[in-house]
């Protein structure tokens, strides 16, 4: 009889398990395979970009104002993307997520969601390029929900995948940085290139930090470093007051003491936190559908919403490099590849020669290949400050200036120094970008080839 009871006891788990899978899957007449091709939208986009919404029998893809979309600013070069916005506010609409944008696809390209529950994104020869890897794992419908996360949920309504938990350039209201999970936000390299740009914000255990990637060497130039945020953070828009007549834009911290405190020694006025948030910015209306976006020049900025006005909708709310938050000179690329920027202004081209007027064409030096013996010389900038100089206490020290010349001379990766005559600190700069105008004890040495 035992013996007997342990086969039918097996075949009835497997019975089981069976009729799980089964019920776990997306019902036939809601699965779905999109084809990339037909007439682009006729309004304007991001990017100057040209676009296709995203729809099928049973999906729209569309709660206001989100939508699916393929969108390119390079022909032939599609994203799978989110659009926040609509055609008939005649306003400038935003891309907000980005499935692909290191791996374009083509004309013909399809969407599918299969009954398995993966939704996959492939070229018109069937080259799978961007999944969600959720192929029998209980999905049993796709959805946007109002918020823009697009996801993927099972009987029950568990999010099983959610684009939240995927941010590229941008974090909507409520969506987070995570250390368990996708830790930062990396910039486009310009308008028209989507690939990963040279400026990341990063969620680490010593904050939530702003680098320039120079050749591999990450520079921080921003942010909230020195402390723990957390596990945690999330870009927010919280009302004032129970009528909901402001809203106030914060990145609230996973954690139950206060945000450390940031030098102020770029800073304006305002506080910045305030118990478990860093604020960000006041708005007298209704902030909800907002987002923060870490954009190709490297500024932290916020777009909100506002449907009061007939036109250019989504304004402009927060900057962190601004006359209200960080100095703009702070920011650099302010001033391109080079040049002194002073009161938010580019205001000259350093050179040998002195300062001379600035352009787009202001450049740094150019220097030799790395080798002994090359000869190198330096000109003087009296007043100027480096970006890196708030985040790294002004350099090393103290030490004579020639000590700190002597550490350039012997660096092939240093392009210039800068010293704190009042400190004798020792600042080593492995790239220059935007100097800012400072007080006259700071003192920029610019190297060249002698």
């Amino acid at each position: 009889m035992g013996c007997f009871r342990f086969p039918f006891l097996a075949i009835l788990f497997i019975f089981f398990l069976f009729a799980i899978t089964i019920r776990a899957q997306v019902p036939a007449n809601q699965t779905f395979k999109y084809v990339n091709q037909g007439e682009f939208g006729d309004r304007i986009i991001e990017y100057d970009a040209s676009y296709r919404w995203i729809e099928t029998d049973v999906y729209s893809f569309y709660r206001f104002p989100f939508r699916l979309c393929f969108y390119n600013t390079t022909p032939g070069a599609f994203i799978f993307a989110i659009r926040a916005g609509i055609p008939r506010d005649e306003s400038l609409m935003r891309w907000v997520w980005d499935a692909n944008r290191n791996h374009p696809v083509g004309e013909n390209a399809t969407l599918t969601l299969g009954q398995d529950g993966n939704l996959i994104l492939a070229e018109a020869d069937g080259r799978v390029v961007w999944q969600t890897n959720t192929a029998n794992k209980g999905v049993t419908g796709i959805s946007m929900e109002p918020n823009g996360n697009l996801v993927l949920h099972d009987k029950n309504g568990r999010f099983i995948w959610q684009s939240f938990d995927y941010p590229t350039d941008t974090l909507l209201v409520g969506q987070s940085v995570r250390m368990n999970g996708y830790n930062k936000l990396i910039s486009r390299t310009s308008d028209a290139d989507g690939s990963d740009g040279k400026y990341s914000m990063v969620l680490r255990n010593d904050g939530l930090i702003m680098y320039l990637n120079n050749s591999g060497q990450l520079l921080i130039y921003g942010g909230w470093p020195g402390s723990s945020l957390g596990s945690f953070v999330t870009f927010d828009a919280v009302p004032e007051n129970e009528n909901a007549t402001a809203y106030e834009l914060v990145l609230a911290i996973n954690q139950d003491v206060p945000p450390p405190g940031h030098s102020r020694r770029l800073l304006q006025s305002r506080p910045i936190r305030n118990g478990g948030q860093l604020n960000l910015n006041k708005l007298n209306y209704n902030a909800t559908y907002s987002f923060l976006r870490l954009g190709s020049d490297g500024n932290l900025m916020a777009y909100t919403y506002y449907d009061k006005v007939s036109y250019l909708k989504w304004e402009e709310s927060f900057a962190f490099f601004s006359s209200y938050f960080i100095r703009e000179c702070a920011l650099p690329s302010k001033c391109g590849s080079y040049g002194l920027c002073q009161r938010r202004m580019c205001v000259a081209c350093p050179s040998r020669k002195g300062l001379l007027g600035w352009s787009e064409s202001c450049a740094p030096p150019q220097l030799p290949p790395c080798k002994s013996g090359a000869m190198v010389e330096y000109y003087k900038i009296v007043g100027v400050q480096h970006f890196l100089g708030p985040y790294m206490d002004d350099g090393e020290g103290p030490m004579k200036v020639g000590k700190c010349r002597q550490k350039c001379d012997k660096d092939c990766k240093c392009v210039g120094f800068f010293y704190k005559e009042d400190t004798s600190k020792c600042l080593l700069a492995p790239l220059l970008g935007t100097l800012i105008s400072d007080v006259n004890t700071s003192v920029g040495y610019i190297k060249y080839s002698k």
